[in-house]
């Protein structure tokens, strides 16, 4: 089974806040909150948001986040681009 978590991080004055995550079962899904999410970032602070690919090990008994395939960073000015590649976030 698959889920699709999501989350953003803002940073102000050189400090990095993780905002709360949540999961769907739906990629575009998790897309669209993501990027609510970033909208929803006050003008001014640069936000960057993240969905992660995870799924159940049944053996262990846990999600296993093994895949970022969606990255976007919201510039100051309102701007939202697409990162591709990188640094898991």
């Amino acid at each position: 089974m698959r889920l699709f978590e999501w989350g953003i991080a803002t940073e102000r004055g050189g400090q990095r806040r993780l905002s709360p995550v949540g999961v769907t079962d739906e990629e575009p899904r998790a897309r669209a909150r993501m990027l609510e999410a970033l909208d929803a970032v006050p003008a001014g602070i640069p936000a960057r948001g993240w969905v992660t690919v995870m799924r159940y090990v049944p053996g262990l008994n846990i999600y296993d986040r093994y895949h970022t395939p969606i990255r976007a960073e919201r510039e100051p000015g309102g701007e939202v681009r697409w990162i591709i590649g990188g640094v898991d976030a």
